[in-house]
């Protein structure tokens, strides 16, 4: 299941991707929900024979509800637009499922020969996939769930208007009873962003997000980063964040500030809306 909005970039190589799969054709569907798109990511997706249902109001969870309320199957293997599926995906996942009402698999992230400096950030922390299943969830860039545990969670909260709604659903799945496992056969390759811009932009969204879990799950998980904002002009805990190895990258300094900066801008953002 894909949302999609104004991917139509990105959406070919994934389409071309699914085709590959070596799990048997007549044994899954594809459905891609157009989430307000307006590249024509919806009339590409239907040119290319795949179901296309719309949810015309931008929200990842909203988008990947209703489209797992057009699938049939039993269980639903979720990736993005901007992904890339290896052939075995679908039968790695598949075989996990057997076993667990939902499973994560690896995200490999892509990045250019001589990565950008914002790239180079990338790598120390996006998709750590193993980790977070560890901790409980995985990211739906590469998730499946079986239809009854999906059902009985309610599935994905609309509330988490940006991103996190995968973070939330499997937490709340966890708690429900129902066990995630690591599926590290079924990959997913992901571009790493490469502009400052996109990483900002994207650090404002991870702070949003990273707030509302904070309040939600009342220090289980999330953290509210305008409590904390030193770290964006001085030190370099914004680097040391990363983990074992990140702080003897000094270059990427800098870069790391400004990203830790836009996470507190965009707590302050959802700390200002949960106010009102």
């Amino acid at each position: 299941m894909i949302p999609v909005r104004d991917g139509a970039l990105t959406l070919p190589a994934l389409l071309d991707a699914l085709d590959a799969q070596t799990f048997v054709r007549d044994r899954f569907e594809v459905v891609v929900v157009d989430n307000g798109s307006r590249d024509g990511s919806g009339a590409l997706a239907r040119e290319r024979g795949v179901r296309v249902v719309e949810e015309p109001r931008p929200n990842r969870a909203r988008a990947r509800n209703r489209g797992v309320d057009a699938a049939t199957g039993p269980a639903i293997a979720f990736t993005d637009a901007d992904c890339v599926p290896a052939p075995g995906w679908l039968s790695a996942l598949s075989a996990s499922l057997a076993g667990a009402p939902l499973a994560g698999g690896a995200v490999e992230l892509v990045t250019a020969e001589r990565p950008s400096r914002w790239e180079q950030l990338e790598r120390l922390w996006r998709f750590r996939q193993e980790a977070a299943v560890a901790q409980g969830w995985a990211a739906t860039a590469n998730l499946g769930v079986r239809r009854d545990a999906f059902l009985a969670v309610a599935g994905f909260d609309p509330d988490f208007r940006h991103i996190g709604e995968d973070v939330d659903f499997c937490l709340r799945a966890r708690a429900a009873g129902y066990t995630l496992a690591w599926c590290p056969a079924a990959v997913v390759r992901h571009h790493a962003e490469v502009t400052a811009l996109a990483v900002i932009r994207r650090g404002v969204i991870h702070g949003y997000s990273s707030n509302q879990h904070a309040h939600r799950w009342q220090g289980d998980y999330g953290w509210r980063h305008w409590r904390h904002p030193r770290p964006s002009v001085s030190g370099d805990w914004a680097l040391r964040r990363f983990g074992d190895g990140a702080a003897e990258q000094r270059e990427l300094l800098g870069a790391a500030r400004a990203e830790y900066a836009a996470r507190v801008v965009g707590s302050v953002w959802a700390e200002l809306r949960r106010a009102r």
